[in-house]
């Protein structure tokens, strides 16, 4: 990926997401805190925690999806030869990407739609808070064009790009 493409994905699945998380153990920690020690519970920093919990898990799916490192099934995967497991890959990865652009339109009006929809304790607008769903379905496309891609290559005998190896490996 160019070094532009990947300085976008870093901002989006590693940055973003970092501080996404810090804000949920910050609005955690505060509501135990005041919760439990002070006996007065604090329902923004409850509802914070909630959405940033969503964003958190969507933007770390994506990023897994960028890695390779989701969970999978790969008993009879991991029987099948090279050239199964890369046809395989394309199958699903194909499917998946269909599933997401048919989904990337409706995700979309419908986060736009609930901008005229306030958070009950934070009173922003649900498009900020929903708008993690349509920036995952985005981040899924982009991969699995990725992965299409590169695994057509390999099919084809042909030399593909190396696959992004992930920082904490």
């Amino acid at each position: 990926m160019s070094g532009f493409g990947k300085q976008i994905l870093d901002f989006l699945e590693v940055h973003l997401a970092v501080g996404v998380f810090v804000l949920l153990l910050v609005s955690i920690s505060i509501e135990v805190f005041s919760r439990y020690v002070l006996n007065t519970p604090t329902p923004k920093f409850f509802e914070l925690s909630i959405y940033a919990f969503v964003w958190t898990i969507y933007l770390g799916a994506a990023l897994a999806k960028r890695y390779n490192q989701h969970i999978r099934f790969d008993i009879l995967y991991g029987k099948l030869p090279a050239k199964g497991r890369i046809i395989v890959d394309i199958l699903f990865d194909t499917l998946t990407t269909v599933v997401m652009i048919v989904l990337l339109i409706p995700s979309v009006r419908y986060t736009l739609w609930n901008y005229r929809i306030k958070a009950s304790a934070l009173r922003i607008p649900w498009t900020y808070l929903l708008v993690c769903f349509p920036l995952f379905v985005i981040l899924i496309i982009v991969h699995n064009l990725r992965d299409i891609h590169a695994n057509l290559r390999r099919l084809m005998g042909k030399p593909a790009p190396r696959p992004e190896v992930p920082p904490w490996l």
